[in-house]
This record gives structure tokens, sequence and C-alpha cells, in this order.
């Protein structure tokens, strides 16, 4: 067989991938692929072709070259790239589910932490100089007697839910993809249910037209006073101008976004200002192992789909042909 080449969008730092690429001798080749032009010149002559955030349309899977074999998302969300075409066409999207679900989870956890106790309020009032006792610095709801709604009970949703079970109270779930039940959790078939009954809620479910702005200034007003809500999944399933206007009304105590509508953040965005609100540049995904790990198990089930038509590592979205 002769050698397989990668093409890997640019922006993503290879550098985990380079033991995988020596061990079964793959070259890489690092390219934009941000138009069609730019995706035909980089992918030229390649077996297959990764990406992270990058948008893969269906103009690019008609004009893919005819040398690809397979396209490895590096992450979870699949909302970027156009499955329908990459089915029309026959080719084989893999994605990697399972590399950061503690991580992910963990990031969740944490802002909720942050924001129940008013940690974020607190250090940020103390260190301008003020001195806000409780119960002014912030709502600082008694968790064990609060509910916790969970929006999407996937992987990742399930893995906080584990974790988060000791904590509070009951746990709400909301899913409608979820069949089967979940040990310890009330399922809900009404987000509404869920909105009004939870104290804090946490959103792990995936980008789809159908979720689209799911969160929006219908279903905030729906919460109760003082909630908290954190978003480590996709930005679009929430309307940020409503959830700004919810945070400085005070009608939410507090938020927590890893992901956003526009990627990165804007400067000027309004979200870098707004009250109660904490912010982090999508990395909830990240971990000294999460980074490698996603690396190296995109660039394996690549290869190892072109040399023997099987994977290790992950799922497929589209595929196998």
């Amino acid at each position: 067989m002769s050698e397989i080449v990668m093409a890997v969008a640019e922006g993503i730092d290879t550098t985990w991938a380079l033991p995988v690429a020596e061990k079964l001798g793959f070259s890489i080749k690092v390219g934009p692929l941000e138009t069609l032009e730019q995706f035909i010149d980089t992918t030229t002559g390649c077996q297959a072709v990764l990406v992270a955030l990058h948008r893969l349309d269906a103009e690019k899977f008609e004009k893919m070259p005819k040398s690809v074999k397979c396209v490895s998302r590096l992450g979870v969300g699949l909302d970027s790239i156009d499955l329908v075409a990459a089915k029309a066409h026959h080719m084989p999207v893999i994605f990697q589910p399972t590399y950061a679900y503690n991580e992910v989870a963990n990031h969740a956890i944490s802002m909720i932490m942050a924001l129940h106790r008013g940690l974020f309020q607190a250090n940020k009032s103390t260190q301008a100089g003020q001195w806000v006792p409780a119960p002014k610095t912030a709502e600082i709801i008694s968790l064990q007697d609060s509910s916790l709604g969970v929006i999407g009970c996937g992987r990742i949703g399930k893995n906080f839910i584990e974790k988060m079970r000791p904590f509070v109270k009951e746990i709400i779930g909301f899913d409608p993809g979820v069949t089967s039940p979940i040990e310890g959790v009330r399922m809900v078939s009404n987000l509404d249910d869920l909105l009004t009954q939870c104290k804090v809620i946490s959103m792990h479910a995936p980008y789809m037209p159908s979720t689209h702005h799911m969160i929006g200034e219908k279903e905030l007003a729906k919460m109760q006073k003082g909630s908290i809500l954190v978003n480590v999944s996709r930005g679009g399933l929430i309307d940020e101008a409503a959830l700004v206007k919810a945070l400085e009304s005070g009608h939410l105590d507090g938020a927590g976004l890893d992901v956003y509508e526009k990627e990165p953040l804007a400067e000027d965005s309004i979200l870098r200002h707004t009250k109660n609100l904490i912010v982090t540049p999508h990395i909830a995904w990240y971990s000294q192992s999460a980074g490698p790990r996603l690396l190296q198990w995109g660039f394996e089930d690549a290869y190892n789909l072109i040399a023997s038509g099987k994977i290790n590592n992950g799922n497929f979205a589209v595929g196998p042909f």
C-alpha cells in the first residue's frame, strides 16, 4: 500500500498526533479548508480529512478528491458536518464520543459549584476591594434541597448525573432520544416540566435544527427565580441575548457558558461583561490526557479504516460502506 497522507485543517496542533504517525507510517498535510478552493487544494492526494469544528458542507463533499476515503471529526459534535451529503457520497465519517466525557462533565460541575456557592461573585467583588457578606454575595441556594435538571442524557449527561447525584435532592432529565430508564433520574417528556421544577440546569444536548435556541426568552422566564444555568455542549442551544436579559434583571442568579453561537467570542461581546456569568473559551473538552487522546484516536481510526476497514476508538456517524 502506498503511503497514506492525512489532510488536517489549519489551526489544529498536530504535535500529539506525531507519535501515531511515526508508529503507523503515515504523513500529515496541514492546510486551510475554509473555501472550496482551499479545501480542494489541501485535500488533493490525501486519503483522509481530519477536522475539529471546521465546516464540511454539501459542496465540499461534492468536490471531495477521489483519493479521500474518510473524514475523521476530532471531537464529539457533528453539527458542522453535512452528514446527509456524506452519506449520499458514501463517505464514512468517524467521530470520538468517549474521549473526554469525564472532562466535560467535570467542567459543568465546576461551573455549578462556583455559581451556587457564590465563589465567582465573591472572588470578583473581593478582588475589587469590596467586602460583600452573605446573603448579598449571591443567592447561595441549598443544593442538597434542590432539584437538578439535565437536558441531554447521553454519555456525557449520564456521567454528569452519576457525579452530581450525591449533591442534590432530585435529578430530573429531559432527552427525547432516551427511551430506557436512568437510575436515580426522573425523566420528563416536556421540557417545561424540567424548567419549572429545577433550581440548577445543565445542558448536554446536541445541536441540530430542532434544538436551536431551545432555551430562549420564554423558557428562561419559566425557570425559577434565582436559578443557575450551565451550557457545555453547543452555543446554539441558548438564545444568548435572552440569557443576558435574564441575568441582568436578576431572574437568574448565575450562568456558565463554555460554548457560543459564534466562536471565538468577539472582543466586544456583551457576554464578556454580563452580570454573574462565567465564560470559558470552549475548554471543557481538555485535560492533559484528553487532548492527546483525541488527536491520537482520530488519526489512528482514520488510518485503520483505510488500511483494514475497521476502527478501534470512535464511532461511525456515517458508514462504513
